[in-house]
């Protein structure tokens, strides 16, 4: 049996497609179990137990290396009563940054 050249690209771009959801599944609970752990040392709930994926972009690393750079968004609580949005960035499989919107302390949180 012979292949052509159009064959074997199509089946390059499925396995190329296949690749990039399959390293966006494993990237999205790679960022929720990072999220849930933050949230969790700060005394804060991560709602819905949930991330977003809002854009991927391709750039380099710290060591300079091109990586696709991955932003989630997500929604917390400090006292269950307000939504607060969030942001987590991964470049690659590397936790690059997370941010949380300005809320409410919680009592007895150590904070004067």
């Amino acid at each position: 049996m012979y292949y052509s050249i159009s064959d074997l690209f199509w089946v390059f771009v499925l396995f190329l497609g296949g690749s990039y959801i399959w390293m966006g599944m494993a990237a999205k609970d790679h960022a929720r179990r990072a999220v849930k752990a933050h949230c969790r040392e700060r005394g804060l709930q991560l709602l819905d137990d949930t991330v977003a994926q809002t854009r991927v972009r391709i750039g380099r690393t710290s060591r300079g290396h091109l990586a696709l750079k991955r932003y989630f968004s997500f929604e917390f609580t400090s006292t269950g009563e307000a939504r607060y949005p969030g942001e987590i960035e991964l470049h690659g499989r590397r936790l690059a940054n997370i941010q949380l919107a300005p809320h409410r302390l919680t009592p007895g949180d150590g904070i004067l």
